[in-house]
């Protein structure tokens, strides 16, 4: 079952918020949270990462809250290879999400993915097997509990469907969850992924999350998509 007390994902002026970090604590409380993530996104060259853990822990300690430390990071390429510092302060979690198309040779902008798709020289179930090889394979690299994020929210923009997600790539992911103690996001901005997906996950055991995926204080454990999956699961 998905905890909609807890919101796993959000992001605060650190990165590409719009509130700084104590807005968003207290944006969860006044949701009536038991614990927000938070989670500003990260690159390999990212320098500040010490500071934003210790400002985290420092809002913990007095919190009205359960306050969680992770980062949002993106899948660079088919060998799952993480967008990370090279050295990490200790994090409680780590979103993965796919940002851009984890080709062979590095990230694919979703409108060459498109082009390819119609020029022929990629087809759709070879472009969404490399696509869950790669999401896998960066579960099993994650240094920490790994959280998949907004799962299949690149789908449209390269031109292809959620419905042409095979039983077979959602057990592979299954298994990748099941073997680094994963789990998938319910995102409510994206409201990604669908509910069968949702569905078919939860039935191989494997745990779901909620994420806002909220840019601003006011979206913070703020729902709809989220309790909607949850009825249809129960």
């Amino acid at each position: 079952m998905i905890d909609t007390g807890a919101d796993w994902h959000t992001h605060s002026t650190t990165t590409d918020g719009h509130d700084p970090l104590a807005d968003m604590v207290g944006a969860g409380a006044a949701a009536g949270l038991h614990t927000i993530g938070l989670s500003d996104h990260v690159r390999a060259s990212t320098d500040w990462l010490p500071d934003y853990v210790r400002e985290v822990r420092g809002l913990a300690d007095s919190a009205p809250l359960t306050v969680r430390c992770g980062v949002e990071v993106k899948i660079l390429d088919a060998t799952g290879r993480l967008d990370l510092p090279a050295e990490l302060p200790p994090l409680d979690y780590l979103l993965v999400a796919d940002h851009q198309f984890p080709g062979p040779d590095g990230p694919v902008h979703p409108d060459r993915v498109r082009a390819l798709l119609e020029e022929g020289v990629w087809d759709a179930a070879s472009a969404l097997d490399m696509l869950v090889t790669a999401t896998a394979r960066a579960l099993a690299a994650s240094p920490v509990p790994p959280d998949l994020a907004h799962l299949f929210s690149l789908l449209p923009k390269c031109g292809l469907d959620e419905q042409q997600v095979s039983d077979e790539h959602l057990d592979a992911l299954a298994d990748a969850c099941l073997a680094t103690g994963g789990w998938v996001e319910a995102n409510e901005k994206w409201r990604c992924p669908g509910i069968p997906a949702l569905a078919h996950l939860a039935r191989r055991g494997v745990a779901l999350s909620a994420g806002s995926d909220a840019h601003r204080a006011a979206d913070v454990g703020r729902w709809d998509y989220v309790p909607a999956v949850v009825r249809e699961l129960t």
